[in-house]
């Protein structure tokens, strides 16, 4: 389970959102919380990874139960310490307005 890699005191960057989500269980009830379930798959291009960070492209895809898609390729940076995920940063060319749409609600 995802869960197992995230510190409690994550630090997640999100592509076209100024804010930080603080908290691993912020991050989790984000994606995935209680009427807002949120499917997640990754097309994983390429990794690059030591004990201190990682940086994998992929193409990210989300799902809502209602049908709605978005997929938009991205890089994500994590700092990881103690084999746990502490600071995530996800990077694309730019946010299209369907990304941002998609995700307004989740907020």
């Amino acid at each position: 389970m995802v869960k197992g890699v995230l510190a409690p005191d994550l630090r997640w960057h999100e592509a076209g959102n100024p804010d930080v989500i603080k908290g691993r269980d912020v991050v989790l009830e984000r994606m995935g919380g209680t009427g807002r379930h949120v499917e997640v798959s990754v097309d994983l291009h390429d990794v690059l990874a030591n004990d201190e960070h990682v940086v994998a492209m992929a193409t990210a895809t989300f799902s809502k139960p209602d049908g709605t898609k978005v997929s938009y390729p991205a890089v994500d940076i994590v700092h990881v310490s103690n084999g746990l995920f502490t600071e995530r940063w996800a990077f694309m060319d730019a946010c299209p307005p369907e990304v941002t749409a998609f995700f307004a609600d989740l907020s």
